[in-house]
């Protein structure tokens, strides 16, 4: 039964989770200004590519088991099931990087990957057994432990960057020898701090354990790579017939809605865990509803903030050679909206096991932003791009709205869905000009998001918070009677 202990452990995790999320990633935006200090925009662009290239071959060559690993350790009630979940996993990565090995000849013929396979090849290695630690660490429900490793790697992701960047002048290698070292300092403290080393046990290896999560992550290969190629295939295609200074640009006019994405990743690694614990309670479709709206709301209110300062925070955060991007980051800024809104409805086919779906609506995404790359960025580079980019997660967004309806029905506004976009459009095309009225008119704009969703952030603050301090508080109090009639649970 869901109750009101099941909203408060959804925003303590979330709470833990975003202290982590802010240590390892919101605190790394602020290294961009010494990225884009240290390293030109073709260097910026030639080692994104390379870093980008990893992000493809860690699902294909760990076949995505890292999410096995939070599904089943989750379920896993004892010792022994635990360990058959951890060494398993360990299995197939091991299996998968050593493969892996057996293709690199071929990736260093890339013209982009020319001296830098070997270091690919280890960072591959890293993000591996990174991720795998810290997911298993989170289907342990250690979440303060996940959080404070959160924080130790960013601390080593600073050191090390000044290390290389400032004092060695590594430049684009530095780069990448600093998130080498900072994950291989992440794995080996998780290794140890949560006892990982006691869950490695070969004789709790299992086929039949190998064969159950194998079929429930190898459809989410595909899946992970599909939106991948939907959200950094434009970069490649760029790269081709821009150029490396002009992917550069595009790299940097991502930076800016990667704040909300950030925001974004607190929330979902908590909601995950709970959609999954949850999921075979009663008053479910309410807990997806109520979760569902609130997400929303603050989405769209954190996106009009951003698009409200969009210009003054590029000309302050970035080098001067890369102010093109706040042309860009506005669109982007739109689609990562819908990219966070797909992420969450994909968390119906995690907790059903129904990762098939997950790769049909994946599938469809990677498509239609394809077919639009070719077809926009030729004449429009990264406006073309960056249009794609929002078209497919829009469309794709649409889609798994009315399809995960369907397996947990919760209920949703169009009207209010619609509306915000709209807004935003508007707030996006503005920002393409340059004047008084544009902030004046940005203003009016944000104004009006954040009354369109005032009520359900209320009614979330009100919810959250305890009942001694509301009963003080004559708007809260009111709210937060009409948060309690409508989880009549909720107070038990």
């Amino acid at each position: 039964m869901i109750t009101k202990q099941s909203y408060k452990k959804l925003f303590s995790n979330t709470i833990i989770f975003a202290i982590g999320t802010f240590g390892s990633k919101l605190l790394v935006l602020f290294l961009v200004p010494l990225y884009t200090a240290a390293l030109s925009p073709d260097q910026y662009g030639t080692v994104d590519l390379v870093a980008q290239t990893a992000n493809i071959l860690l699902p294909i060559f760990t076949l995505s088991v890292a999410d096995a690993a939070l599904r089943f350790g989750l379920d896993a009630k004892s010792p022994e099931q635990r360990q058959t979940v951890y060494t398993t996993c360990l299995f197939v990565v091991a299996g998968g990087l050593g493969i892996m090995a057996c293709v690199f000849p071929l990736l260093s013929r890339l013209d982009f990957l020319r001296g830098f396979a070997p270091i690919l090849y280890i960072y591959v290695w890293t993000a591996a057994l990174k991720q795998l630690n810290a997911t298993y660490v989170r289907s342990l429900e250690k979440v303060r432990l996940f959080a404070l490793d959160g924080i130790l790697t960013t601390l080593a992701m600073i050191l090390f960057n000044l290390l290389f960047l400032l004092k060695f002048k590594w430049g684009m290698r530095g780069y990448l020898f600093a998130i080498i070292l900072s994950d291989l300092c992440s794995s080996v403290f998780l290794f140890f701090a949560a006892g990982l080393y006691k869950h490695i046990s070969p004789k709790r290896f299992s086929l039949s354990a190998l064969k159950d999560m194998l079929r429930y992550c190898a459809p989410l290969v595909p899946t992970t790579l599909l939106w991948l190629i939907t959200s950094i295939s434009d970069r490649f295609i760029i790269t081709y017939f821009h150029g490396e200074a002009m992917n550069g640009i595009n790299t940097v006019a991502y930076k800016i809605p990667t704040i909300i994405t950030t925001v974004f990743t607190m929330f979902s690694q908590a909601w995950n865990m709970s959609a999954i614990q949850e999921n075979d309670s009663s008053g479910r479709e309410g807990f997806y509803t109520t979760v569902f709206s609130l997400n929303q709301s603050f989405m769209y209110v954190m996106a009009a903030g951003i698009l409200l300062i969009n210009r003054p925070l590029t000309y302050i955060w970035v080098n001067p050679a890369y102010h093109e991007a706040m042309l860009y980051s506005p669109i982007l800024t739109l689609a990562t909206v819908f990219t966070c809104f797909n992420v969450f409805l994909g968390s119906v086919y995690i907790a059903e096991k129904r990762t098939k779906r997950s790769f049909l609506t994946s599938l469809a995404a990677g498509l239609i932003n394809i077919v639009l790359n070719f077809a926009l960025i030729p004449k429009f580079g990264i406006f073309g791009a960056a249009g794609a980019t929002f078209a497919a997660y829009f469309a794709v967004f649409f889609f798994r709205l009315f399809d995960t309806d369907r397996i947990i029905p919760f209920k949703f506004s169009l009207l209010k869905i619609l509306s915000n976009t709209a807004v935003l459009c508007a707030m996006a095309a503005i920002n393409l000009f340059s004047g008084a009225w544009v902030y004046i008119s940005l203003g009016a704009l944000f104004v009006a998001v954040f009354a369109m969703n005032f009520t359900e952030l209320l009614k979330a603050a009100a919810f959250l918070t305890p009942a001694k301090i509301r009963e003080k508080i004559p708007l809260l109090k009111k709210f937060g009677r009409a948060a309690g009639g409508n989880n009549s649970e909720g107070d038990e």
